[in-house]
């Protein structure tokens, strides 16, 4: 009898670890880079204080409505027709234009004159802000695919015959739009100052109006932040512009591998480990403010931890081989596989390293264990059957279960966190082609195909809104990470030096400090 072939994600790990010499003796440095920080990088990266500050503004007395409004978006939704919103660019606003309630005495920065050398490099500054940001906010609502973008160019529809800043609903309605979201941006100090109002056109009403404050060169945050609290009112939509993919790259050189961050969009990739070493699977933890992950660094593959906003690292699991580990919803747990017993077997340990336990018991291979969002079950990948596919268990390893039975080698399973849909998405070879991304369907028991015809594309990582699937794919070249929609549409591709491979995507930082 043959003896089981290792699942992909082992053998590639085995393999690269060869390539590196890691195995053969050869022990980098070890280290976990701190936090990158710069123009556009939050300044809780770095372990500050939060990122975005934000208060509430008055409806202003000409457009008096409803702040912050309960259901009103479900009356401009009309049966069949999409709901349409318009974003025009953010206007920039002198800091003495600011309102005066509670203003005074907030900054110890007097504004710049306008005409003094200083105050044309605040204005020059101020403009490219309002620029990113509104692009930044743009690309964040469209990527959501809630809302139907109007065009700008009907904009000035709209904003002909009335005065600058002066609200025209009937203008405005004229060209479509269901929602008009309107905002101002300028530099007060060392801070960017945005305020920004969105209105129910057909209604007539200002429902949300908000200041947001962050440091200067952090249009980029400032404005993520904004579209999340703008999906969130205008549809009870749960964003993602403030999450984070974190990924195994081996763009520091080809005998290494590190784990990089990067915003949802590709923006701001910035390292987390520096050793040199073979760095790969990150998990996040469930509150965004660590990593789990397997280094070679001494040597053996072990489970390490990040903190990330603490620029520290810490051996978990080492005595032994260890590989994919997956941190429980909680935050309590991490499950992975290791070879402790002489077999690859699923492991769970608490995340101080104590508590070890062994979940299967299998002269097969059993590895990449993927936690359901109740944290009562896990899916992972076993040979047990002959081909790996993808089985369940209780997290105390009982009552196993086979899942996928399409495919001739199935392998990553992601269990998407949605509270709509019971799924899990994971890579599948299907008829001798290369691996593509299916998604399994619990209450229909359905399989549903989402990528096809280019490339192998494996390691599927659900948004925390179960909403998009990030995944690594050959069909540019080299590995590269790339997104989609949860139906296969709207592809994006994020990573394009060197090769990329294993995204996981988290929650946005809680409480960082």
């Amino acid at each position: 009898m043959k003896p089981p072939r290792p699942p992909r994600l082992v053998l590639a790990a085995l393999g690269a670890a060869l390539a590196t010499g890691v195995a053969a003796g050869f022990v980098p440095v070890p280290g976990i880079a701190r936090p990158v920080t710069g123009p556009g990088v939050p300044a809780e990266a770095a372990g500050g204080t939060p990122e975005v500050g934000v208060t509430s503004l008055a409806p202003p007395s000409a457009t008096a409505g409803a702040q912050d409004a309960g259901d009103w978006y479900l009356d401009i939704t009309r049966p069949g027709a999409p709901v349409r919103m318009a974003i025009p660019d953010f206007r920039l606003a002198p800091p003495e234009a600011s309102e005066s309630e509670g203003r005074a005495g907030e900054t110890d920065a007097a504004p710049a004159d306008p005409l003094s050398d200083a105050g044309l490099v605040v204005a020059e500054e101020a403009a490219a802000s309002a620029s990113v940001a509104s692009a930044v906010l743009w690309g964040d609502i469209e990527y959501a695919g809630v809302y139907r973008m109007l065009p700008k160019r009907f904009y000035r529809i709209a904003e002909a015959g009335s005065p600058e800043g002066v609200l025209d609903y009937y203008q405005w309605e004229s060209i479509g739009a269901d929602i008009l979201v309107s905002g101002t941006l300028r530099i007060d100090g060392e801070m960017l100052v945005a305020e920004v109002r969105m209105h129910a056109v057909r209604a007539q009403e200002n429902v949300f109006g908000r200041r947001y404050t962050a440091a200067r060169g952090a249009a980029r945050t400032l404005a993520h932040r904004i579209a999340d609290d703008i999906l969130q009112h205008a549809g009870n939509y749960q964003g993602v512009a403030r999450t984070r993919i974190a990924f195994s790259t081996n763009r520091s050189g080809p005998r290494s591998k590190e784990i990089y961050l990067m915003d949802y969009d590709g923006h701001g990739q910035r390292p987390v480990t520096a050793n040199g070493s073979l760095n790969i699977t990150p998990s996040w933890s469930p509150d965004g403010r660590a990593l789990s992950y397997i280094s070679y660094r001494e040597g053996a593959p072990a489970l390490y931890l990040a903190f990330l906003y603490q620029g520290r690292g810490e051996k978990l699991v080492g005595d032994f081989q260890s590989f994919t580990p997956a941190w429980s919803p909680d935050g309590r747990w991490i499950a992975f596989t290791s070879n402790r017993d002489g077999q690859s077997e699923i492991y769970l340990a608490a995340v101080d390293g104590a508590e070890l336990r062994r979940l299967t018991d299998n002269r097969a291979i059993d590895v990449a264990p993927a936690w359901s969002p109740n944290g009562r079950t896990i899916a992972f990948t076993s040979d047990r059957t002959g081909a790996p596919q993808i089985y369940t268990m209780d997290r105390d390893g009982l009552n196993l279960r086979r899942v996928s039975f399409e495919g001739s080698w199935n392998d990553s399973p992601a269990w998407s966190p949605s509270r709509q849909h019971s799924e899990i998405a994971y890579a599948s070879r299907i008829e001798r082609r290369p691996f593509d991304i299916v998604v399994h369907d619990f209450e229909t028991r359905q399989t549903r195909q989402l990528t096809t015809g280019r490339g192998s594309n494996e390691s599927p990582s659900w948004a925390p809104n179960g909403l998009h699937i990030a995944f690594a794919s050959n069909r540019a070249g080299d590995d590269q990470v790339f997104t989609m929609h949860r139906d296969g549409s709207n592809l994006k591709q994020l990573t394009r030096e060197g090769s990329n491979t294993t995204p996981r995507w988290g929650n946005p930082p809680a409480n960082p400090r």
